[in-house]
Order: C-alpha cells, then sequence, then structure tokens
C-alpha cells in the first residue's frame, strides 16, 4: 500500500512536470536581442545572467531554470525510495533536463543551452539539500 504522503509527493511532482514541460516545450516569445543561440560552451548564459542582474527577462530566466527541477528535489525522494541520494537526484535531472533542451532544438524561439541543464541540475540539487535540511525528512530518507 502507498502511504498517502508518497502519494501526494508523486501527483504533486508529476504536476509540476508537466507544467514545466508544456512551459519549456512550446514555442516563446523572446524579447528581441535577447535570445541566446544554440549553446553548448559552459557557463556563457551563466555569464550573461551575472552580467544583467538588473534585467527582469534574465533574472526570470535564471530564477525559472532554478525552479524547474526544484520539486525533484524535494519531492523525488518522497515520491520514489529509489531517490534518496543527490547523484541520484543529480542524474535524473541531467536526464529530464537534457531531454528538454534537445527537444528545444526544433521548437520555434527556442534553443539548447548546456547552462540550462547546468542550473536545472542546480535547482534539484538545492531542493534536495532543502529536504535533506528539514528534521523529519532525515529519518525519512535515511543518511548518506
Amino acid at each position: 500500500m502507498v502511504s498517502p504522503m508518497r502519494l501526494l509527493a508523486a501527483l504533486a511532482l508529476a504536476a509540476w512536470l508537466l507544467g514545466g514541460l508544456s512551459l519549456t516545450l512550446q514555442p516563446a516569445h523572446p524579447f528581441p536581442g535577447q535570445v541566446v543561440d544554440d549553446n553548448g560552451v559552459p557557463f556563457h548564459t551563466i555569464a550573461i545572467y551575472l552580467d544583467n542582474l538588473d534585467s527582469w527577462f534574465w533574472m526570470r530566466n535564471a530564477l525559472g531554470n532554478l525552479a524547474l527541477l526544484f520539486p525533484l528535489g524535494v519531492l523525488g525522494p518522497i515520491a520514489l525510495p529509489v531517490l534518496d541520494r543527490w547523484w541520484r537526484i543529480a542524474l535524473l535531472a541531467i536526464a529530464f533536463s537534457a531531454a528538454i533542451e534537445i527537444s528545444q532544438v526544433w521548437i520555434p524561439d527556442r534553443s539548447a543551452d548546456i547552462d540550462d541543464v547546468m542550473v536545472n541540475v542546480l535547482g534539484a540539487l538545492l531542493g534536495y539539500a532543502t529536504l535533506r535540511a528539514l528534521p523529519r525528512t532525515r529519518r525519512t530518507i535515511g543518511e548518506q
């Protein structure tokens, strides 16, 4: 029997990820001059973020990339106990994010960007760190 907490976490995570896919796999409407072409150079877009801390567009992009997989780190280990290690969260986040980025190559006004994968994975790991910082989850998930 699946516990109510596990079921609720699984439903919330699925809803979040489906919502994220609906946002990331549809054509975008970029602001002129604010599109990064397909980018396989690590830290190129992150440098743009850091150079434009006063830009709503770039900060929304950066925070959106962090937030996309944050729930995977928080809810993943509750929904699926096999995700009880940081590296498993990281591997799943890499796979999920890379699939999105590869798909975006064929979507109008979208681009594939290695930095998006890096920031998405960071978001998932921050979510996992948040979960681990909660006292009750240390008992639930187990110490590493």
